[in-house]
């Protein structure tokens, strides 16, 4: 369980919605977290442009690989600002992930469609 303090420290890394860190590297591409209790959620999110019907799954198993990268990496960024930032390692471990494609625009006369693809991964602190 996390103290007031260390609490506070994990609040500050992941708060990016002013300032410095609400600049984001890829304009379509966002992750944001939420605490509740001891369970931390990472979603994802990222709009996508899928190029034809034949090899839709192919193009969604590419960015289900890039989602779980980015979120990996941003869970490691995490626990290392947080060792910085507290006496001790955040502990984290993976309860589940779960991933969905929402179609945004189609149009019949065009095979390109744009969706968002999202991924929501649970952890809980230990």
């Amino acid at each position: 369980m996390l103290s007031f303090e260390e609490n506070n420290v994990l609040g500050q890394i992941l708060d990016n919605t002013f300032g410095y860190s609400s600049t984001t590297v890829s304009p379509t591409m966002s992750i944001k977290c939420s605490l509740q209790g001891d369970v931390l959620t990472v979603r994802y999110t990222t709009i996508v442009n899928l190029a034809s019907e034949r090899n839709i799954r192919d193009q969604i198993k590419r960015f289900a690989d890039e989602s779980v990268k980015l979120t990996n990496d941003y869970m490691k960024n995490v626990r290392s600002e947080f060792k910085k930032g507290a006496t001790r390692a955040l502990k984290v471990k993976q309860l589940g992930t779960s991933d969905s494609v929402e179609m945004i625009t189609t149009s019949p006369y065009t095979p390109r469609k744009m969706a968002y693809y999202r991924r929501s991964t649970n952890y809980t602190i230990e």
